[in-house]
Formats: structure tokens, sequence, C-alpha cells
């Protein structure tokens, strides 16, 4: 049983291209994932930064410079005399794939 082997190492060059496509799939996945079982709360600070993976200044930059903007990704619900900011979970996350491209 003599059976040859022979090994095209021109498919080799194929190997980051496939990878590539598997990491865009995987991160397709888990957007799906999170629609429709959602890990992270994302009407809270605490949520949107876990999923966007950024800092609590980051958020605050984004607000103040007008990245998130009032009204799309968020609003300001008044409760007593504190002002609560509720995050709006479809447009954080249209804002991570627009950050993606």
């Amino acid at each position: 049983m003599n059976a040859k082997l022979e090994v095209d190492f021109a498919s080799l060059g194929l190997i980051p291209k496939i990878f590539k496509k598997m990491e865009s799939m995987e991160n397709e996945i888990l957007d799906l994932k999170q629609q429709l079982q959602p890990k992270y709360d994302l009407t809270k600070r605490a949520g949107v930064k876990a999923f966007l993976n950024i800092s609590d200044s980051t958020i605050s930059k984004y607000t103040k410079e007008g990245i998130f903007r009032e009204g799309y990704h968020y609003y300001r619900e008044i409760k007593g005399t504190k002002t609560i900011i509720i995050f709006v979970s479809g447009a954080i996350e249209e804002f991570k794939k627009s950050r993606e491209k």
C-alpha cells in the first residue's frame, strides 16, 4: 500500500482569509445571541460599558461630544431630584456595528 500524499502549499495562503471569515461569522453569531438572549442590559450604563468594552469616562466623553446623541442613543429620566440616563438598546447595537466597519 504505497499511497502518495500530495500537499498543495498554495492552499496555505488561504488560511488568513478563512480565519478572517470565521472571525466575522463569530461576531455575527454573538450579535444574534445578544438579540435573542441579551447578555447585557443595554438600557443601563454598566451594560453599555461591557457591551462596547469601554470605560465610564468614554461614555461620559461620548455624551458630552455628541457621539451618543440625546433622544437617539439615550434619554434622560427625572426621578425625584436625580436625572437618570436610559440608553436605547437598538441604537447602542447599531453604534457597535458601525464602529466595527
